[in-house]
């Protein structure tokens, strides 16, 4: 989440963590309007370190496997992604990529003005669309074996930039788990809890402050979340002031 020239820009990181803790979003708002400063990350902890480079060869590899199988490639740039006019730098090179019609579109980017993504594969189906007599479909590497909600509801997100670029909706997206297996998924039957996801998420963000307070309730995201600390004070200092006498 960030804030650009007074206008919150979002992604589907954001949503995620919003779903998994409604009080995320309240942090993150607080964030960007300077109320206070995210704690450290866990860049430097060698387990999210070796992780990441899991993840990142494995993106790489699947790429590798569609150039041995003689698809076009037609990579997007995404060094100095920070302002609204270099993402939309980059979504208009997505935007002509597909009208090329090339067969692969890496780290395709999209953005409306409030949401910004970046999808590791668009490929290239034999569907109609505005483009012509073809259209592009969603596929994302994870290194889990199994398909987990999260990730489904990420390429919800980008399906929706996809389609407004295209005219038309994707039929699929796809998880390209750890084990290299292609996992196509009905966009169709996830479409209406997305809706309903999004559209609470964005009351929350967009809402004009015209929502409920949230509270750091403890939840399994907490296992993994930088504000982790943050949320563990405000627990503590509400249960000291709840013992205290009168």
């Amino acid at each position: 989440m960030q804030l650009v020239d007074g206008t919150v820009i979002v992604s589907a990181t954001d949503l995620i963590g919003y779903l998994a803790c409604d009080h995320l979003a309240t942090l993150e708002l607080g964030r960007i309007e300077g109320l206070w400063e995210r704690p450290p990350d866990r860049a430097d902890d060698p387990t999210v370190k070796l992780m990441q480079e899991h993840g990142d060869r494995h993106e790489r590899e699947y790429l590798e496997r569609l150039r041995a199988d003689r698809k076009s490639v037609r990579e997007i740039s995404k060094e100095e992604l920070r302002t609204p006019d270099q993402l939309r730098a980059a979504q208009a090179e997505t935007l002509a990529a597909m009208e090329d019609g090339v067969d692969v579109i890496y780290q395709a980017t999209f953005f409306d003005g409030r949401w910004r993504g970046h999808a590791d594969f668009l490929v290239r189906v034999e569907t109609p669309s505005r483009l012509g007599s073809w259209s592009y479909e969603i596929a994302d590497t994870k290194l889990s074996r199994r398909v987990k909600a999260a990730a489904i509801i990420q390429m919800c997100v980008y399906a929706e930039g996809l389609e407004r670029l295209q005219g038309t909706q994707p039929e699929h997206v796809h998880v390209v788990t750890g084990d290299g297996t292609s996992h196509p998924h009905r966009l169709a039957d996830y479409s209406a809890f997305f809706r309903t996801a999004k559209r609470r998420f964005e009351t929350r963000v967009f809402g004009n402050g015209n929502t409920p307070p949230t509270y750091p309730e403890p939840v399994d995201h907490c296992a993994v979340c930088v504000w982790y600390p943050m949320c563990m004070d405000r627990r503590r200092m509400t249960t000291t002031c709840r013992s205290w006498p009168g």
